[in-house]
Formats: C-alpha cells, structure tokens, sequence
C-alpha cells in the first residue's frame, strides 16, 4: 500500500497536468488583444432590480465581436474586498478559460488607497469540462464556473432586451 500511494499521486498528478492548455492560453491571448470590441455594461442598478445586492456594487461587461460574446468580466464589491472574474469563450461559445482575483479593501486602518491581491485563481476548459486550475481561491465555497458563466450570459442577453 506505501508503494501505491507515490504511484497513484503521480498518476493524479500527470492528470491535472498533463492536459495540453496551449491552444486555450493561444486563444485568451488573442482574445485579449482583440480592438473594437462593442461593450455591454450592465449596471448595478439592475442587479439591485434582481435582489443581488453587495456593499460596493456589481457590475458586468460583455465583450463582443463581430455578435459574438468572446470575454465577460464580472465585479462584485464586497465589504472588505472586491472579486473580480473574467470568463472568455471560444469560437463555439463554450466557456474555455476564467481567471478571477480577490482584493483586499479595508485594513485595521480604513479602506486601503490600492487595494492589496488576496487570491488568484486560472481556471481551464474543455468541452465543459475544467482540465487544469493554477492557484489557489480564499473564499470559504467553490464557485461553479461553468454555472456562474451561464448566468451571466443570461444577465447579458437579459439586459439587452430591456
């Protein structure tokens, strides 16, 4: 059993691992160089019309490209902490990358001039499925990503109908 143990972590290992994130880095590279985006703002106003209320505010923005959504990044401004997400896409609009940070706000002194990095999570896709994740998230649940994604793409649609 000592000897399966070493074994059966490098195996996990090669797993989480071994998957090739190559064309998805390629394709949020591209996407982040992408000019001319026709941007979405969705204020907080109408998450407060949707019972999502927080202390500093939500805000999301959709990023699109010749009608279709390639990135959106999500705000949520917390009491002591700002979270901030964004999710790209792929050609057939599947979600293929997140990448989310949380900020430090307030210390024992007041609110902070620049807010200090807390966390930082990557996030990596295939066909719906997460291959690899890079770092580590302080937050007490884990966020279902491929669910969240959905929901704001929901926002998204939802507000331009308005």
């Amino acid at each position: 059993m000592k000897k399966l143990i070493p074994f059966l972590l490098i195996m996990l290992s090669g797993l989480s691992f071994g998957q090739n994130i190559e064309p998805v880095r390629k394709t949020v590279q591209k996407i982040n160089q992408t000019k001319d985006f026709k941007i979405t703002t969705i204020p907080y106003s109408y998450f407060m019309d949707n019972n999502q209320v927080t202390d500093n505010g939500i805000e999301l923005k959709g990023f699109y490209k010749n009608g279709e959504l390639k990135k959106i990044e999500h705000f949520v401004g917390l009491s002591a902490w700002n979270i901030v997400t964004e999710y790209f896409f792929s050609k057939n609009n599947q979600l293929i990358f997140v990448h989310s940070i949380k900020y430090q706000t307030i210390d024992e002194n007041g609110y902070l001039k620049k807010p200090q990095k807390l966390s930082e999570l990557r996030c990596y896709y295939e066909n719906n499925k997460l291959i690899k994740s890079v770092g580590t998230f302080n937050n007490d649940e884990k966020t279902d990503y491929l669910k969240e994604s959905q929901n704001l793409k929901n926002d998204l649609k939802n507000y331009n109908k308005l």
